[in-house]
This record gives C-alpha cells, structure tokens and sequence, in this order.
C-alpha cells in the first residue's frame, strides 16, 4: 500500500491516560508555549540570584538572611515539582473518563470516552510536540493553551507511530496555517 492509499485510513488509538502522560504533556506545553518558557526563564533568574545574593551575604557578613535560603529552596522545587503537581491534578479529573479511543482523519480528530466525545478540525491544533510517550496537539495561541493527548502505547503497533506522524505532519499543511511541530 503506498503512502496516498495510508494517507485515507484513519489512525486509532485506545488508551488510558496516566498521571506520566499528563506531566509529560504539561512539560512539553511549556518549552513549546510562550508562557511557559518566560516561566521558566523567570524561576532560573529568581534562582540564580538568591544564589549570588547568599554568595555576598556569606563573604560580606558570614550569614545568610532566611528569605534567600528560602528562595534557594523553592525555586527549584518549583520548577521541578510543579509539572508533577499539575499532573496529579489533571490525572484525578480525567480518571473517572475510562478508555479512551481516538481516531485521526484527514479532516482531524475525534477523541470518545465513556462519558464524551469530541472532534477537532486541524485549524484548532495546527501544531503538535512529539516525546518519548506521546503525540501532544496544541493549539496556534501563542500560550498553548489547548492541547490533546495521543499515547503512543495506544497505537496498533510500532509501524502506527510513523503513520501518526505522517498524519500530523500533513494536517499542518492542510489546515491554512504554516505552523511548524513544535517540536520533537
């Protein structure tokens, strides 16, 4: 079968969403929005300056003020804790949802759970993040602020990966918008 005939089957998925795949969406959504790296940025910078700010205090005075120790502290647990927070949130409501099955058309996707079903032209998620566990669709606002999860341990087998791929890589171009994946 050649890629134009590929190109007119659907691609399914069946999956249920973990905890993992909410936070490695969430962390890919933030290197890939606007926010997120202006995020980012601004805890490193908070960061690296309590730390030189407790560098002087130390050789000037011998002590260090408690707010500095508690932005060394908190900064860090921040950056690294909050995509897990998020997560587990995100993961408490979606548990009750079941199984989930999507379908990627040409036209876009349809995402059904037990409870719901919905269905997305390509011009709402005209860019994508590919990790090492997911496909994450995302919107064309500059903060990402919608996105879709497509696990790739959902997929029929490893083959499906690079049909997914191929899928989105030409929904970008058919959906008016010349936006590049995000990412890989």
């Amino acid at each position: 079968m050649d890629e134009d005939q590929q190109a007119d089957i659907p691609v399914e998925l069946t999956y249920r969403l973990t905890e993992e795949d909410f936070r490695e969406a969430l962390v890919a959504r933030s290197k890939a929005s606007a926010t997120g790296r202006r995020t980012r940025l601004l805890l490193i910078a908070v960061f690296a300056l309590a730390a030189v700010a407790t560098a002087l205090s130390l050789a000037n005075e011998g002590t260090v003020d408690p707010p500095l120790v508690v932005m060394l502290l908190v900064a860090p647990l921040l950056l690294l804790g909050l995509p897990r927070l998020q997560a587990r949130q995100f993961h408490r409501l979606a548990a009750d949802k079941g199984e989930f099955r999507a379908t990627v058309t040409e036209s876009g996707i349809t995402v059904q759970s037990e409870h719901s079903s919905s269905t997305h032209s390509w011009q709402a998620a005209p860019r994508y993040v590919e990790t090492t566990g997911l496909f994450v669709l995302l919107s064309s606002d500059k903060n990402a602020s919608c996105l879709t999860m497509l696990p790739k341990r959902g997929l029929a087998g490893p083959a499906e990966v690079d049909r997914l791929r191929g899928a989105l890589d030409r929904s970008r171009t058919g959906a008016g918008a010349a936006v590049q994946p995000a990412g890989r």
